[in-house]
């Protein structure tokens, strides 16, 4: 389905709308337009008429809001909101709906509010206000690096995992680059300590760090990242990265 402002601008408002009936969909991008003039706000908007395809791309698009119908070919909108919480867990989730028989289900995935069609303007509206309350614009968190020839600032929701081999550390982002920062002259731990000493990172291994934003699946042995990528997790730390990984999830 259509998609609008295709360069993803980590500052801007990011909105995504899925639903299968033609009408309900042009319906809530036409108040979700008249929202954004009303407030004077810039967003990216996009717009999809199937699950899968919402999945697949707000994977990278990583939307701050979701509009969501529930009723939905194959993937319901409740089961969808549940793929997406799993990596998005602070993500706004709006349902809209012609069916109330859903209501106490989608509380399962903690959306701000549950719409029932057709869509009231001042209603939606009102739960865009209170959506944009809980979203930080402009806000994401980077990190600059030393890297040849000068200096790159990376978000940190861009970054899978941290990986150190004879003295270089790698940068493994989504887009599936690699950025590395000249040789280092400190050991792994020190680098870790003095640029990621937040929780955002943990070392999963010896030479790995992995964002545990983007941990899809966790086991005793391996780590599943949200690109389907594996890494191994050390005996010694797996307590460790498992108490992140809940501590994020939960």
């Amino acid at each position: 389905m259509a998609a609008e402002n295709n360069t993803m601008d980590e500052s801007m408002l990011r909105i995504a709308m899925c639903d299968d009936d033609k009408m309900d969909r042009e319906r809530v991008h036409g108040l979700v337009t008249d929202y954004l003039k009303e407030k004077n706000l810039h967003a990216q908007v996009k717009v999809f008429d199937h699950p899968d395809s919402l999945l697949e791309e707000c994977e990278h698009f990583r939307p701050h809001i979701y509009i969501l119908d529930i009723v939905m070919p194959m993937v319901s909108g409740i089961q969808a909101a549940r793929e997406l919480r799993w990596n998005q867990p602070d993500a706004q989730i709006i349902f809209a709906t012609s069916e109330s028989s859903y209501a106490l289900e989608s509380f399962d995935v903690n959306p701000i509010n549950y719409i029932l069609k057709p869509i009231d303007k001042e209603k939606l509206f009102a739960t865009l206000d209170l959506a944009l309350t809980h979203v930080s614009l402009g806000k994401e968190k980077s990190t600059t690096i030393k890297v040849r020839g000068g200096f790159r600032t990376i978000h940190l929701d861009d970054i899978l995992y941290i990986e150190y081999r004879n003295h270089v550390v790698s940068y493994h982002l989504d887009s599936g680059e690699i950025v590395s920062p000249p040789t280092l002259r400190i050991g792994f731990s020190e680098y870790l300590d003095e640029n990621h000493p937040g929780k955002e990172f943990v070392r999963c291994h010896e030479s790995i760090a992995v964002n545990i934003a983007a941990v899809d699946k966790l086991t005793k042995t391996d780590i599943t990242l949200r690109n389907n990528e594996n890494l191994p997790v050390s005996k010694s730390r797996y307590a460790e990265v498992m108490d992140s990984y809940m501590d994020y999830r939960f």
